[in-house]
């Protein structure tokens, strides 16, 4: 019986010859094309010669294979991939949470194996664990980064099968009974006492929650609300037509700030929306108003004359809301302890959350008899449900949301 070949990015046993004042170290190595082919390297010493070959052999297997093998440990895979991802087009806060999955949940839980090691159990455990530590969207996002990781692999043929793919259901708690939205009553309370509150004032409150509750969009497609032209030389607002084209999101980039991302949370998010009047009139109001004079054409920027950030107004928003009807903090939305402030979740729309208000304009429009496409497509959901289409077909909403979120 012959001798077995050599496995495919290996090299055979080392023999080092003298060659008049050197050695010369040869051995076969198996290329990635199936041939074997002799590879020899010379050195003023045995050693030296032998670790020159060696050398080569590594950088062999780099330049003509690959460098992730099922030796490859989990952390370097970790490297690698992202390495790649970093450099694609998706969006900003994509490639953040993605990163820290990496660094907070990947890493400290799988990092330490091998890829032989790998197995859909060893996945499974980290992803329960993660689930209890951290919550089930981190893991269901921890198990979407490591598919992409370990399908890397396999396209080195590091591993053969996808250990994520055979890992056990990611269990959710359910919300018994429909989302909790505003009542009528309670959207007029808050605008109301908005308008009357100095701080929602300072902060430019009223307006942010009126644009939101006129139009159902998310804080960040709020912010990036601005009078410019879009690709086609359109007005991304047009306050004749009464039309506002949902096309960008304001985001914060790592070493470069605030900044206007041109695009949506999701392709679905792309919209053209039916402005009620008296959204039209707000804008028309700000335009008139000289504080209100933010860069790149928003009519929702921050009070300082910059870009809103998203998640400031959130926060903003938490403390009033927080603070709204209060007696445990004495209208102030927190408390202060140890000379730090703590937030305060005693008062009596402390649930209420930015995305509360697109609750409400999805409740008041099916209360109005709009159907499950025409409020989805007023939110920029790619899906009314789980059977139906995604988007297709799409211009300006059903004007009739309009008239219904006209207050």
């Amino acid at each position: 019986m012959g001798r077995p070949p050599l496995d495919v990015g290996t090299y055979g046993n080392i023999t080092i010859h003298p060659r008049g004042d050197k050695y010369m170290a040869t051995a076969r190595f198996r290329d990635y094309d199936g041939r074997t082919r002799p590879v020899a390297k010379y050195g003023d010493s045995e050693a030296k010669a032998e670790r020159a070959l060696k050398k080569a052999m590594v950088e062999r297997q780099r330049t003509t294979g690959t460098d992730i093998t099922s030796d490859t440990s989990i952390k370097a895979l970790a490297d690698i991939w992202w390495k790649s991802f970093k450099d694609t087009d998706k969006a900003s806060g994509t490639k953040r949470v993605y990163l820290h999955s990496i660094d907070n949940h990947i890493k400290p839980s799988l990092g330490g194996l091998r890829l032989r090691e790998c197995s859909t159990g060893a996945v499974d455990r980290a992803l329960k664990k993660i689930s209890a530590r951290s919550g089930p969207a981190a893991a269901k996002m921890t198990r979407t980064v490591l598919a992409g990781m370990l399908g890397l692999a396999m396209r080195h043929d590091a591993i053969t099968v996808n250990p994520v793919r055979d890992t056990g259901p990611i269990s959710r708690l359910t919300k018994k009974g429909r989302p909790r939205a505003l009542t009528p009553a309670e959207v007029d309370y808050i605008t109301d006492r908005a308008r009357a509150d100095d701080f929602a004032v300072n902060h430019d409150l009223p307006d942010l929650i009126d644009w939101m509750l006129f139009t159902g969009c998310r804080i960040g497609e709020a912010c990036a609300a601005r009078r410019a032209v879009n690709t086609e030389g359109k007005q991304i607002l047009d306050l004749d037509a009464g039309t506002w084209e949902v096309n960008a999101t304001v985001i914060r980039e790592t070493g470069t700030g605030l900044l206007i991302q041109p695009r949506t949370k999701s392709d679905a998010g792309w919209r053209v929306l039916a402005l009620p009047p008296t959204a039209v009139e707000m804008v028309r109001r700000r335009d008139t108003e000289a504080r209100f004079k933010p860069p790149h054409g928003v009519i929702l920027g921050s009070p300082s004359g910059h870009l809103r950030d998203p998640s400031n107004s959130s926060g903003d928003l938490r403390v009033y809301l927080d603070s709204l009807d209060c007696e445990a903090c004495g209208h102030r939305g927190y408390h202060i302890v140890n000379k730090k402030r703590v937030r305060c979740a005693q008062g009596p729309y402390s649930w209420v959350v930015p995305h509360t208000f697109r609750k409400t304009v999805a409740t008041r429009l099916e209360e109005a008899g709009l159907t499950p496409r025409q409020v989805a497509d007023q939110l920029g959901h790619s899906k009314p449900s789980m059977t139906q289409d995604v988007y297709f077909g799409r211009n300006v909403v059903n004007s009739e949301a309009a008239r219904v979120l006209d207050r």
